[in-house]
């Protein structure tokens, strides 16, 4: 299988190791966490850059910001090897309780820029796809793998309900686009035939055919002929004509 990737990842590192990108490895992505940026109108390109600018200054960060035009990635997670992001803070316990792990040591985080002059539809189908991605890049079911930073912290956060309300959308509906968005981009791949004869000796049976083809007086048998031919030349691994 193949994944349909429609829109770029930038990767744009924080300068590491700091307090906010550690350069600890993320040892399995076991879940995903939605959060938005909280600042409405920073874009994805502006969030980096303050966290660049004060990367020694505290140690709250995230894998991935998205807006209307942009999918910075300032942390590795889907285009290097897995680090450590903490976006999460380690005192809360619904995380253990729902997955039996942190947030900051086995999940994934995705920012929503929105407000100001960010295109919001736009920025919403960028941040659908990169959790779609992210599911299947590590085998995540959307379903169940995807919370909100408002569902493991919800005495200090919101996010990303806010702009969710801004679309007329709950939760369940965004985990059920990330589902939807997963199938339509997964990209199933048909085996290749297996080669039973080889190409060579096929091409002589079928010129065997052929004259039988040209000799046939009804357009029934030269369409079983032909269906014959592409046989041989389906089990010797080559194109039907």
């Amino acid at each position: 299988m193949a994944f349909l990737m429609k829109y770029e990842i930038i990767p744009r590192y924080l300068t590491g190791p700091s307090q906010r990108r550690p350069k600890l490895p993320l040892a399995r992505c076991r879940f995903m966490v939605a959060h938005d940026t909280g600042n409405p109108s920073s874009t994805a390109a502006a969030n980096v850059a303050y966290y660049e600018r004060t990367r020694n200054d505290m140690a709250s960060s995230a894998h991935l910001f998205v807006d209307d035009k942009q999918i910075i990635e300032c942390i590795p997670l889907l285009t290097g090897a897995a680090e450590k992001a903490y976006h999460v803070i380690y005192n809360v316990t619904t995380d253990n309780a729902r997955y039996g792990t942190d947030a900051n040591d086995t999940a994934g985080a995705v920012e929503l820029c929105y407000g100001g002059s960010i295109n919001l539809t736009e920025s919403y189908k960028r941040y659908v796809w990169v959790f779609a991605y992210a599911c299947y890049r590590y085998g995540l079911n959307p379903l169940t793998d995807i919370t909100g930073h408002y569902i493991l912290d919800p005495a200090r956060r919101s996010d990303p309900q806010t702009p969710l309300r801004l679309l007329g959308k709950s939760f369940a509906n965004f985990v059920q686009d990330v589902a939807d968005e997963l199938k339509a981009c997964t990209i199933v791949t048909p085996p290749k035939p297996q080669v039973l004869i080889s190409p060579e000796d096929a091409n002589k049976l079928i010129s065997f055919l052929s004259a039988i083809y040209y000799a046939a007086e009804d357009e029934e048998s030269r369409t079983e002929v032909n269906r014959l031919a592409n046989e041989l030349r389906r089990i010797s691994g080559q194109p039907e004509e």
